[in-house]
């Protein structure tokens, strides 16, 4: 594939992955990760993918500041932000695929339990578990790349949904995949894409149009829509990471 095929993907992925990092207040990574690796490769899909979501959550913060729960995001950011190296710590000495079976099944199943326990009336909140969930976050997304579940695990059990869930999810990002890419810079430095200056500037140029694209979208979707676009996020990301890994093991 020529660089410049690939860059087109890339820039019409980065359009659909800012939608729907509006829309659910997640996503940008699920869609994200698997374009790049495809097209630039592994290594070159951390870097894209964090620049860009950081880009894209940050110029959705103005709009979104009102709704966002910040009491939360001091909770669940900075032990994210922890965890996170440890996470990449343990991917360095443990074997990948195996970890990517055994992680992307437990979130499968983790989804599947929260989404059952949420038809109950219980709710299970406060500083310990936003703290307990922030790290898992954090760790999970450093070790095998899958946030995703465990945020929705969180909502789920919180009850945590609607435009304050999206909107503080946007901050959060930006911390979260600002550091990692900090973290991976360290650990697995380089693996740019092979793109030329304009190519950047494409690239954040449909960042920019996704993000405009996406405010009148989010206001047609119904807030039920948008958390089973959620729960339907974190499964395709758990199965996704799932069979990567058998498919490792079997090679």
């Amino acid at each position: 594939m020529s660089p410049e095929l690939g860059l087109l993907i890339t820039c019409a992925s980065l359009v659909i992955a800012t939608i729907a990092q509006r829309v659910v207040g997640m996503g940008f990574g699920i869609i994200m990760a698997p374009v790049v690796a495809i097209v630039a490769g592994p290594l070159a899909a951390v870097l894209v993918v964090n620049i860009f979501a950081a880009l894209a959550c940050a110029l959705m913060v103005p709009s979104l500041w009102r709704d966002i729960d910040w009491r939360r995001w001091c909770w669940l950011t900075p032990f994210a932000a922890i965890a996170g190296a440890a996470g990449l710590l343990v991917a360095r000495t443990s074997d990948a695929d195996v970890l990517r079976v055994g992680v992307g099944t437990a979130a499968i199943l983790s989804v599947i339990v929260s989404v059952r326990f949420a038809r109950a009336d219980h709710v299970i909140d406060g500083p310990a578990v936003r703290a307990g969930s922030g790290a898992a976050i954090g760790f999970l997304n450093s070790l095998v790349a899958l946030g995703a579940p465990a945020i929705t695990v969180y909502s789920m059990l919180s009850r945590w949904s609607g435009p304050s869930f999206s909107a503080t999810m946007q901050p959060f990002w930006v911390v979260v995949s600002l550091v990692t890419l900090a973290q991976r810079q360290v650990i697995a430095p380089g693996g740019a894409p092979a793109w030329p200056w304009w190519g950047w500037v494409a690239a954040a140029v449909a960042t920019i149009v996704g993000t405009l694209a996406a405010e009148p979208v989010a206001r047609r979707i119904p807030p039920r829509v948008a958390r089973l676009g959620v729960i339907v996020l974190s499964l395709a990301s758990g199965i996704a990471v799932t069979g990567v890994g058998i498919a490792g093991l079997l090679a």
